[in-house]
């Protein structure tokens, strides 16, 4: 039974170990702010723990989910410029990570936009004063722009009116010869108007065609920068995109005239929320790749998380005993017997589809022997006789485990390596411990798994136990349901 107890506490600490792994990984992603990360860890922390550690797990869990939470809700608000709603939710997230460097600057952010004046109010243009842009009364862009607000006036809404020939001139102004000569119309073209970029960005080619000296690129999104730049055309290139799907706009002016082009990338991660917005609306910088975890895709990678389980089975062995010679009287028996295998599985997964086959099993095996005893005396009599056996196991597995992981649903295995079979109580009153190879597989569906294998002996036998050549245990079937 002492070796029992050391062979127990001996699991009991990988386990810890485990645990103690998983929750050092867990705060390194949180102190990076990359709480996604650090909620994973702390949850396969949790699942393998026990007693105080698995206590700490749980908080650490919570306040993980907590802050992911707080920081989506705060980037939403920051996106929708509703600073008191970001400020508030940043500063939760501030209050229980301190080291959260992109939360600090946020919240600097916050602060400036609530302290800052009030924008002056803009109001649509009069059909007279569309008619004063198209005659450049204004100016020409870029410079118009400021005058229209100077006065009032919303410059984008003029522009996407005179795109539309809103308030064009039926007669041209009087002019003189003079100024006849030096002013033509400005023709613009570009072409394509509307891009899309994958979540590994890119770059492409926009054609411009106007017959002014030159064209200027203007209100990019924080994602895209122009690359080459020449009098006909110039290339766009965009970022890639770790966090949700964005749009964005780019303006192309000459001459006076302004033409928009409208981008949009797809992102790694699907959008969890959705939200109404226009196309010009652009996500804010780093509000996703703080906030949500980037997964690398493996080979054969475990999908599915179910380390532990309870398992059911059955067992059969091979014994052969003599049970001792009196006389003349000899009986013995060598046969197999059945049993009923319960215990808990941990299965813990790694990378590549390798991973660790370990647990602890009691086993009960009962099996009648007949027999007949002979005796010879006065009289000559046969004894038709019965023996019932039974034998309580322990059993401790450590094996090697690969597994071909198809889906997170369904796949399948094979094990073997090491186990030990301690005999706590037989019917003869034998103690003993005997060292197995033990070899087999089995599949998993969802959470329910299936395993069949066998047992070889590896050491011999104490005291007056024999086994049948290298056999031990024919078969082991048993199912689990994994969690």
């Amino acid at each position: 039974m002492k070796r029992t107890i050391i062979l127990f506490f001996a699991v009991i600490s990988a386990f810890s170990a485990y645990c103690q792994t998983y929750l050092e990984e867990g705060d390194r992603c949180f102190d990076d702010g990359d709480y996604t990360c650090a909620t994973s860890k702390y949850d396969e922390a949790f699942k393998s723990a026990s007693g105080k550690d698995k206590q700490i797990a749980d908080i650490r869990l919570s306040r993980a989910k907590n802050c992911a939470e707080w920081l989506q809700t705060a980037n939403q608000a920051f996106i929708n410029k509703n600073y008191v709603a970001a400020k508030e939710n940043y500063q939760k997230v501030f209050d229980s990570n301190p080291k959260d460097e992109y939360v600090k600057s946020q919240l600097e952010k916050c602060n400036t936009a609530l302290n800052s004046p009030p924008k002056p109010t803009l109001r649509r243009a009069t059909t007279a004063e569309l008619t004063d842009i198209w005659n450049n009364r204004y100016g020409v862009l870029p410079e118009r722009r400021q005058n229209l607000i100077n006065v009032g006036i919303d410059p984008d809404d003029a522009q996407t009116r005179i795109n539309k020939g809103e308030g064009k001139p039926i007669t041209p102004p009087q002019q003189t010869p003079q100024q006849t000569s030096k002013q033509t119309v400005t023709t613009l073209a570009v072409s394509p108007q509307n891009i899309t970029f994958n979540a590994n960005g890119g770059r492409t080619i926009i054609e411009v065609g106007t017959n002014a000296t030159d064209f200027n690129v203007t209100y990019l999104p924080y994602w895209c920068k122009v690359g080459t730049k020449y009098s006909d055309w110039f290339s766009l290139v965009c970022n890639a995109n770790n966090g949700t799907s964005r749009n964005g706009y780019v303006t192309i002016n000459s001459g006076g005239k302004e033409m928009q082009i409208n981008i949009s990338q797809s992102g790694i991660v699907a959008t969890q929320t959705k939200t109404k917005s226009n196309t010009n609306t652009y996500s804010s910088s780093n509000n996703t790749n703080k906030s949500i975890y980037k997964s690398k895709k493996c080979f054969n990678c475990p999908t599915a998380k179910y380390s532990w389980g309870l398992s059911i089975g059955y067992v059969s062995k091979f014994i052969d005993y003599g049970l001792g010679e009196e006389s003349i009287n000899y009986f013995g028996f060598d046969d197999k017997m059945d049993g009923v295998q319960v215990g808990l599985r941990f299965e813990p997964l790694f990378k590549y589809g390798f991973g660790l086959n370990m647990g602890l099993s009691y086993e009960y095996y009962s099996k009648t022997f007949n027999y007949t005893e002979y005796d010879e005396g006065y009289y000559y009599d046969n004894y038709d006789m019965s023996y019932k056996y039974e034998e309580h196991v322990l059993n401790i597995p450590f094996h090697l485990e690969y597994r071909f992981n198809f889906s997170k649903y369904f796949n399948i295995f094979a094990y073997g390596g090491i186990g030990l079979d301690i005999i706590t109580d037989s019917s003869f009153g034998d103690f003993t411990t005997n060292t197995l190879f033990e070899y087999g597989g089995g599949l998993r569906i969802d959470h329910v798994q299936f395993n069949v294998g066998k047992s070889n002996l590896l050491n011999s036998s104490n005291g007056s136990q024999g086994f049948p050549g290298n056999k031990y245990k024919d078969w082991i079937l048993s199912m689990s349901y994994m969690f």
